[in-house]
């Protein structure tokens, strides 16, 4: 990549780029021609722009043609300055967004930017999260990034089905672009306001994470009118149950978003769930520490406890998973024959059989890299409550539990730290739990939150049968739902398979009826001219050609 300083300059109007070779002519508005500009990829439609005065047609915003050559520290990109370069296309690092030939790269890591996103700041300050955090308002729409929040794509959501919703606020991404983090939020999932006051209603809406009155099905926003998916957050008047698309609102949430309104509260899908701090608690609670600072101290002994909390009774769990596995496998859609057998077994399934045999294989699974701690955690400063001390942004999942159930109790001869681990690990599990539908929610995922409870009561003894007890509800559940999928998909392919042997019955009765027409001619059928030829060609069919001419 090369640089993009301004070569010449005869005057204001005149000025010539490395990135063109000849001289580009400053007009002050556009004759109606839809070109984008060389550096930011708009297009333009008003307003000064340097043009390209020969065949090329190359255009370059004005306020693009005054970019600075250099950023020393940029918000997104703090560490190292950014210089502005020219070269073949490349993508934005912080918006996706593909094909820019103007950049700000940074030489030693190459990290780019483009020229919409280098400037940003950021404006979203969320609770849960030890950074503030942008908000990119025109990303790539085709990312494939996961959401650290309900953990799964667009893409991949769009896979099963496309909703509305998703497409209005698709381009819209929270992001903490530190380098430790790299979190990433749709919209629709990110810190909203809870609370927005809008014209199209005369009370306050309150975001909630669903809505539905009944089991209908349908549901309508109250703006356009349009439907509503319920399992989409939503604004609603709790007084008038009237509802409305976040999208529909979007006005009043990004004013909020972006600092022109005071005192807004915002809150993620789960976070409603939680209690969080108060001031007071946030200023006693507070250390000066980390998680990883705690993960130091773990005696040799808790961490082979960590990466296997089994190992004595590893061998005898394996095999039981595996044979468990095996017998459940006749449950389970896998797209052949036995597919209806399986559906069969699995609607035959009974409580007695799900409660002895069904649930030993998420109880006897052992996850390969054992309870392993997310990097983000590691980096976070902790904070004590009621003597357990985890990442501050656990710390509303863990005054929750705590308010509710009291205190876990575990091992008298448990240390501080490993208390503090299998604490931080429990408040994990809980909050994935919180932003995650059963709609989304896969036999591998419902494995993994076993295994993390498994493995962390059995090495702290915590207190905590009320989870195993909801969890074995929520496979419960999760089997009620597989076996709807799974009767939807079959009926589905039955459909398609009867379809498609009435077509070919309907082929069968038509070549049946060319069969009897093609036996009838030559006999019933067809003119003497031609029934007499075939006769005499009968007749002839060994002879030689010259039969009857000499």
């Amino acid at each position: 990549m090369i640089p993009i300083p301004i070569i010449s300059c005869d005057n204001q109007n005149h000025v010539q780029y490395t990135c063109h070779d000849r001289p580009m002519t400053l007009v002050e508005r556009n004759d109606g021609v839809i070109i984008d500009c060389f550096a930011c990829q708009l297009p333009w439609s008003s307003g000064p722009a340097y043009t390209c005065q020969q065949s090329c047609q190359n255009i370059l915003h004005k306020e693009c043609a005054e970019l600075p050559q250099k950023i020393e520290h940029s918000s997104l990109h703090p560490h190292h300055p950014l210089k502005l370069q020219i070269s073949g296309p490349r993508s934005c690092n912080a918006c996706y967004k593909r094909n820019y030939w103007v950049m700000f790269q940074c030489e030693e890591c190459t990290f780019n930017l483009c020229p919409d996103c280098a400037f940003l700041f950021p404006t979203v300050r969320w609770r849960r999260h030890n950074h503030p955090l942008f908000l990119l308002e025109k990303t790539y729409r085709n990312v494939d990034q996961n959401c650290n929040v309900c953990r799964i794509s667009y893409e991949k959501q769009q896979q099963v089905k496309v909703k509305d919703e998703v497409h209005h606020t698709r381009s819209l991404l929270f992001r903490c672009m530190e380098i430790e983090c790299d979190l990433n939020i749709h919209f629709l999932c990110g810190p909203l306001p809870r609370t927005i006051k809008h014209e199209c209603h005369v009370h306050t809406l309150i975001l909630v994470d669903s809505i539905k009155y009944d089991d209908s099905n349908d549901y309508y926003c109250d703006i356009c009118e349009e439907t509503r998916d319920e399992q989409f957050r939503a604004y609603f008047c709790t007084m008038c149950k009237y509802v409305a698309h976040i999208h529909c609102v979007l006005d009043e949430v990004l004013k909020a978003l972006k600092g022109e309104q005071r005192d807004v509260e915002l809150i993620a899908v789960g976070d409603a769930r939680w209690m969080m701090p108060n001031n007071d608690v946030e200023a006693t609670g507070r250390t000066t520490f980390t998680l990883s600072n705690i993960m130091q101290k773990l005696t040799e002994q808790e961490r082979k406890q960590l990466r296997n909390p089994f190992t004595s009774w590893e061998a005898y769990y394996n095999w039981e998973y595996e044979r468990k596995r095996e017998e459940n496998s006749r449950f389970e859609c896998k797209g052949d024959n036995q597919d209806i057998q399986r559906i069969q077994n699995l609607f035959n399934l009974s409580a007695s059989h799900f409660q002895g045999d069904y649930l030993y294989e998420f109880w006897y699974f052992i996850a390969k890299e054992g309870l392993k701690m997310e990097e983000m955690y590691l980096k976070m400063n902790v904070v004590d409550v009621e003597g357990y001390q985890v990442p501050e942004t656990l710390e509303p999942v863990l005054r929750t539990l705590l308010h509710k159930y009291g205190d876990l109790g575990g091992w008298s001869s448990l240390t501080p730290q490993m208390k503090s681990i299998g604490c931080t690990f429990l408040c994990i599990v809980l909050d994935r739990m919180s932003t995650t539908k059963l709609e989304d929610i896969t036999k591998d995922l419902l494995l993994q939150w076993f295994f993390y409870l498994h493995g962390i009561g059995y090495i702290t003894r915590f207190e905590f049968d009320f989870l195993f007890e909801h969890l074995r509800k929520l496979v419960a559940a999760f089997v009620g739902l597989e076996a709807t999928r799974f009767k939807t998909e079959m009926v589905t392919r039955v459909e398609k398979r009867i379809a498609e042997i009435e077509e070919l019955q309907k082929e069968l009765e038509t070549r049946k009826e060319d069969l009897v027409r093609l036996r009838s001619y030559g006999d019933s059928t067809g003119t003497e001219f031609i029934k007499d030829n075939i006769h005499r060609g009968l007749e002839l069919k060994w002879k030689d050609a010259l039969e009857g001419l000499f």
